[in-house]
């Protein structure tokens, strides 16, 4: 009897986590809260490893606070559980918002789907980043 009562309660446990759910988004304007933090990609010609001779691609990632999941929409597939979105910098923005690297931040701008062009299935093309603490 009591064996079929632990199986029931690790069972019960078993199921429940594997039914968490997570917020989901939707595709498009965004504002989102997390941690800016740089990772380096191994790029052409093999893209495997910058130390075997790769070229080293340098991103700029989002770690979200909580996981998420992204809604399909008509030109997006759905995206679960997902805890982190790559930034899409310009040039300008790369040198200005340098200081925010390591910080928490509240970030907007539009969600996409980063598909073949990035490193990350999400993206978000940034429009602000500010320290979180700082918001007016």
């Amino acid at each position: 009897m009591w064996r079929a009562l632990l199986f029931v309660a690790l069972f019960g446990v078993a199921s429940s986590a594997a039914t968490v759910e997570y917020a989901c988004l939707q595709y498009g304007p965004i504002r989102l809260v997390g941690t800016i933090v740089r990772h380096t990609y191994a790029g052409p010609p093999d893209y495997e490893s910058v130390t075997k001779g790769d070229e080293p691609h340098v991103v700029w990632l989002l770690q979200l606070d909580e996981r998420v999941c992204v809604e399909a929409n008509s030109r997006y597939p759905r995206e679960p559980t997902q805890i982190e979105v790559e930034l899409a910098l310009t040039a300008d923005q790369y040198k200005n918002y340098r200081h925010l690297l390591g910080h928490k931040v509240v970030a907007t701008g539009e969600l996409i789907h980063g598909g073949a062009n990035y490193q990350k299935r999400l993206v978000l093309t940034a429009a602000d980043l500010r320290r979180t603490g700082l918001l007016p």
